[in-house]
């Protein structure tokens, strides 16, 4: 299956204020198009899973979906004992890793060099992941306590063209925006500099 088949099928299950934090590259891209104002598009590897987490943890009333890649999630595993902890609980919030076994931004060296069974990955911690295939692409419902996805995506297209123009901090700022929309609360305030 390709990134462009699972993104459909997951946005098509998705509220419309649902917010989506995302990695870099093709996916971030992507997502982009579909959600440019929902969505915190991150500029590093490694930092989807956690920040996606924070934000369902501080806004339970929002739907918050992670989507991440292989590599990018593989370079954070730290993470691990706190989602099996904490995402059992979470009924508003989902992780999905979008496996092609590469870096793709970065030239498409392999991601690791030996079988990982993400499953078990996941079971270590207590979380009991999926499988999505793209015979089975009914993702309906996915949203809700302790849902991980692994989705593995072959793209033989290559990635498409850069459309994103702002960088992690702008979509930041959009994030908090359509957040706090989202919530009913004001935007918070500036410092004051004395």
């Amino acid at each position: 299956m390709r990134t462009v088949d699972f993104l459909d099928a997951l946005f098509d299950t998705l509220p419309a204020d649902a917010v989506v934090v995302a990695g870099l590259g093709r996916t971030g891209e992507e997502v982009y198009r579909r959600r440019p104002a929902q969505s915190l598009l991150t500029d590093t590897m490694g930092d989807v899973a956690a920040l996606s987490l924070g934000i369902a943890l501080a806004a339970p009333e929002l739907t918050v979906v992670g989507l991440d890649t292989d590599g990018s999630f593989l370079m954070n595993l730290s993470v691990l004992p706190v989602l099996g902890s904490v995402m059992p609980a979470l009924a508003n919030y989902a992780l999905a890793v979008l496996d092609n076994g590469i870096y793709e931004s970065g030239g498409g060296l392999p991601s690791r060099t030996c079988v990982l069974d993400w499953l078990s990955l996941f079971a270590g911690v207590g979380i009991q992941a999926r499988l999505v295939a793209s015979s089975d692409l009914s993702l309906e419902g996915v949203v809700g306590a302790g849902t991980v996805l692994i989705a593995t995506v072959t793209n033989d297209d290559p990635p498409t063209p850069v459309t994103k123009h702002l960088d992690g901090v702008e979509s930041s700022y959009l994030m908090e925006r359509a957040v706090s929309a989202a919530r009913g609360r004001p935007l918070r305030k500036p410092a004051r500099k004395s």
